[in-house]
């Protein structure tokens, strides 16, 4: 019976034995086979550190290749020169001195051109546009990222004679950069003074010989750098409050008095005589029961088309229309292309109205389209475009936003030319457009534009919404710089008359810009 007991002991210790020897087998292969890779890349990670030096996304650059957007944040210098003696290509050993690039900022310009990506989670994942030229040529900025891995000691200090890993995709693909045709220091002025005076509108110049978009501002920003990152609640709202998500140059309004500029043009190129006799504004002009009144009811007397202008007598302009006919006015409307979209790479851009005759079918209705008000609309762009087209002696140009495409050692990949245009009207009529549009700066109704730094021509305006008081401003002209001429357009919507008119703003905006010019 005691062996028997013994025995039992013995037996029971032996299976309790090889019970924790299997245990601990069971242990180690769940540790180092099941669970051993995990293991492993948690050790790895602890001891190794990896940098992004490439986002993997092509830059969006001026017409001088300077970027629009894109700043650097440094992590320090310290790894630069650790990684001097592994023979590292100096392009990478220079972006290394940064762990990732920051695509927007708040000094980011030109951001409805630009647009913006949606930052992803993982920064060696590819980043799709969402709007602007981001999203127009996504697949051309599109790249894949890189980064560069170090085994690093428990301070987070390289530690020398491991070596150095690059990190790529299998199917690597090299960006492209897009050259756009925006003067980053003029676009810079535009916005700095502009967003300190205007509320909502739209700034545009632009480049009537060769159709170049030299700044495109519209107010208030799209914040960019919030979309970038994930905007809080308080950036949300404040863009929706001032619908900055909406390229107020692409968008269209009620043009006020610059659409006379058409009704002068039409009355030249058919050598439309004068009224019989001489037209006499008495400070309103009547169409059936209906009195259509010039600015504050004020009575030009005697004027012919060259004073008509230069005062902006509606009077005038109404009967001029009346004399000139409803399909004559609209069609120059649409020689000068008006009512329909310039081609810009944007999203959103809208075409413009200008109504058919069929739409004007009473004298009140042609009345309205006479002083730009009714169902006539233009956007900033294509008003630009209007006086581009006075500056080239009758001749059009095809706005351009974007000149080249180029890859990384700057090799042009695509070239976007200069377009001109028809001819829209003769040389003969543009040239005394000019001198018109000239004396309305010089001593009419847009005085307030007028400088020494420069020599203006253009026409103001005022167009009528729906709220009681408040109207949209407007002055679309150009300056003679010293060695250059710039169309200019700035659009205020929704102004009230206490503040600064579109021409005052574009007097701040153009002197800046002559100072940094000269």
């Amino acid at each position: 019976m005691r062996r028997t007991a013994r025995q039992k002991r013995i037996v029971a210790m032996i299976g309790f034995c090889c019970l924790l020897v299997s245990a601990l087998i069971g242990r180690l292969f769940y540790l180092q086979i099941i669970k051993g890779r995990s293991y492993a890349e948690r050790a790895a990670a602890q001891r190794s550190a990896a940098y992004v030096y490439d986002s993997g996304r092509g830059q969006i650059l001026d017409r001088n290749y300077q970027s629009l957007h894109a700043v650097k944040e440094k992590v320090g210098g310290s790894l630069q020169a650790a990684l001097v003696p592994y023979n590292i290509p100096p392009e990478m050993l220079t972006a290394l001195d940064i762990e990732e690039e920051i695509r927007y900022h708040k000094g980011s310009l030109a951001s409805h051109v630009t647009g913006y990506i949606k930052k992803p989670r993982n920064p060696m994942q590819p980043q799709d546009g969402l709007a602007g030229l981001e999203r127009a040529f996504n697949n051309e900025l599109w790249g894949t990222p890189s980064a560069v891995g170090v085994i690093i000691d428990a301070k987070k200090r390289m530690i020398s004679g491991l070596g150095v890993n690059e990190w790529r995709y299998e199917h690597f693909r090299r960006p492209y950069h897009l050259v756009t045709t925006i003067d980053r220091q003029l676009q810079s002025i535009v916005e700095t003074v502009g967003s300190s005076l205007i509320d909502k509108g739209a700034v545009v110049l632009l480049d009537p010989k060769s159709g170049d978009i030299v700044t495109m501002a519209s107010i208030p920003r799209l914040l960019v750098e919030e979309l970038y990152n994930g905007a809080s609640q308080e950036a949300l709202q404040a863009m929706e409050e001032g619908n900055a998500y909406l390229n107020r140059a692409l968008m269209q309004y009620p043009t006020g008095s610059v659409f006379k500029v058409l009704l002068a043009a039409a009355a030249l190129e058919e050598r439309l005589p004068e009224p019989e006799g001489q037209f006499i504004c008495d400070g309103s002009y009547e169409i059936g029961n209906r009195a259509i009144s010039c600015y504050n009811g004020t009575s030009h007397g005697v004027v012919d088309l060259h004073e008509a202008l230069a005062v902006s007598c509606n009077g005038y302009f109404v009967n001029l229309a009346e004399r000139l006919g409803t399909e004559k006015v609209l069609a120059m409307a649409r020689r000068f292309k008006l009512g329909q979209k310039t081609g810009v790479p944007l999203g959103g851009e809208m075409p413009g109205k200008i109504p058919s005759a069929a739409e004007l079918p009473y004298r009140g209705d042609l009345a309205n389209t006479a002083i730009g008000q009714g169902l006539v609309a233009a956007t900033p762009l294509q008003l630009a475009r209007m006086m581009a087209i006075i500056v080239n002696d009758g001749r059009d140009i095809y706005p351009r936003l974007v000149s080249k495409i180029i890859d990384k050692n700057s090799n042009i990949v695509k070239n976007y030319p200069l377009q001109l245009g028809n001819r829209v009207i003769s040389p003969l009529v543009a040239r005394q457009l000019k001198q018109m549009l000239t004396t309305v700066v010089s001593s009419g109704s847009a005085s307030s534009a007028a400088s020494r730094l420069y020599q203006a021509a253009g026409k103001s305006g005022t167009a009528e919404t729906s709220k009681r008081g408040i109207s949209h401003s407007w002055f679309a002209g150009y300056v003679s710089l010293e060695n250059r001429t710039l169309v200019a357009v700035v659009f205020l919507e929704e102004w009230q008359p206490q503040k600064p008119t579109a021409s005052s703003i574009f007097k701040q905006i153009m002197e800046a810009v002559a100072a940094a010019q000269s």
